[in-house]
């Protein structure tokens, strides 16, 4: 794998309001960033996207860039898919169909929803898990932030990921040649936009991993749309347009919805959400020691998608309208047969995924022995606090950006205080 490799990433950090408090080199779940001279650095093959630093940011140094609906303007055809977290975001009283109406005033002229497919989906990874009995567990490969985490630091589980097509990414696939075929519109004259409620989804758009064609043209913000769906809302009342929702397909955005609908007599599944959970229980795995499930569900946010960082609701109340409207829903389905036999034909299937190459001393192979055996030194001297006060997430790290010319020995300031001490006395 090629080192100097570009990553795309939607989490940007502007360095001007950076005030380096080292709160991100904290929680990032991949020690992807440091602080040196009082600003954050991101390392971009180690961030995943997962929005952790932006929680904690007191000064919105960190943010999300992400596509606007202005790019609606250069495709002759759009079309919205949406996320079963955007269900939860409109109050009772606007209500799921009238929101999916309001899309076609600011800009759509199709819109398709997650919730239409979850279903079958869940069939088609029932089909899986039973044709691999030789890979357990299968890892779910919807979160795009959890996939790119096992790119990271646990890439000898990538084996275990589900080489299939996420929802949002079949309805992609199956639109565009829809649109063409009945439409009579070019490709390349579509604009398939998918509506996220979070950072890495805005990231695998524009850096898919495994895919082996352009499914998507941009990732817009749930809080963007909503903003102008609200703004739009009076227009409706003279809109009669048919809306047929899929509101009993909007529970797997709701953590361990999933999991709950895949698992039958011969599958027995786990479901995790949080990244730092999800970490615990890959080390597990790693470890051999949940060889007894068939499929664990992953989710990088919470809540599920309901607590993605780009939605506008409190997620608790997101997730209480949801089961609301699952629950006093009709069952609605698309043609699941004719999905499961695309599935069946290979057509949602996607590439095995490489690992990302991040732990590098040095090019010589060489060098690199001798700052491993230089980084075992330093970190016998460091205190082993792994405070981050340093900038460096834990001592090791600090230890390896020592051996690689990118930090001090003084930088630790436990480490400088102690030696002060020991010159004094």
């Amino acid at each position: 794998m090629d080192n100097k490799k570009k990553y795309f990433h939607s989490v940007t950090l502007s360095r001007d309001k950076c005030v380096g408090c080292t709160r991100c080199v904290r929680v990032c779940p991949t020690e992807a960033i440091r602080v040196r001279n009082q600003k954050a650095i991101i390392e971009p093959s180690k961030c995943i996207d997962c929005g952790q630093c932006i929680d904690v940011c007191p000064t919105n140094a960190i943010t999300i860039k992400h596509d606007s609906l202005k790019d609606l303007k250069r495709y002759k055809y759009n079309l919205a898919i949406i996320s079963a977290s955007y269900a939860g975001q409109f109050s009772e009283d606007i209500g799921h169909e009238k929101a999916l109406r309001a899309l076609y005033h600011i800009g759509f002229d199709d819109v398709a929803e997650q919730a239409m497919i979850t279903h079958i989906t869940a069939e088609i990874i029932r089909d899986y898990i039973r044709i691999h009995p030789k890979i357990r567990p299968i890892l779910s490969s919807s979160c795009p932030a959890t996939v790119r985490l096992i790119q990271v630091r646990f890439p000898s589980l990538l084996t275990n990921l589900l080489h299939i097509e996420s929802p949002m990414s079949i309805l992609a696939k199956y639109y565009r040649d829809k649109i063409v075929k009945e439409k009579r519109i070019k490709p390349e004259e579509i604009g398939i936009f998918l509506i996220v409620p979070s950072a890495a989804q805005v990231t695998a758009v524009h850096q898919p991993e495994g895919t082996y064609k352009h499914l998507h043209d941009g990732a817009i913000a749930i809080s963007e749309v909503y903003t102008k769906v609200m703004d739009n809302i009076k227009r409706l009342e003279k809109d009669e347009r048919e809306i047929v929702s899929y509101a009993n397909g909007l529970s797997w955005a709701l953590a361990g919805q999933e999991a709950e609908e895949i698992a039958a007599d011969d599958i027995k599944t786990l479901a995790v959400c949080g990244i730092h959970n999800v970490i615990d229980i890959l080390s597990n795995i790693e470890s051999h020691r949940l060889d007894q499930y068939d499929y664990i569900e992953l989710r990088n946010c919470p809540q599920g998608c309901v607590g993605g960082s780009l939605n506008v609701e409190n997620p608790f109340v997101a997730e209480n309208r949801i089961r609301s409207m699952v629950k006093s829903s009709q069952k609605k389905n698309i043609d699941d047969d004719y999905f499961f036999n695309l599935y069946r034909e290979g057509y949602f299937d996607v590439m095995p995924l490489e690992p990302r190459s991040i732990m590098e001393l040095d090019k010589d192979f060489k060098k690199a022995i001798s700052k491993m055996k230089k980084v075992k030194e330093i970190v016998a001297e460091l205190p082993g606090l792994d405070c981050g006060v340093c900038g460096s997430p834990t001592c090791k790290a600090l230890a390896e950006d020592i051996a690689k010319g990118e930090a001090r020995l003084e930088d630790c300031i436990i480490r400088s205080r102690r030696q002060k001490k020991q010159d004094k006395g």
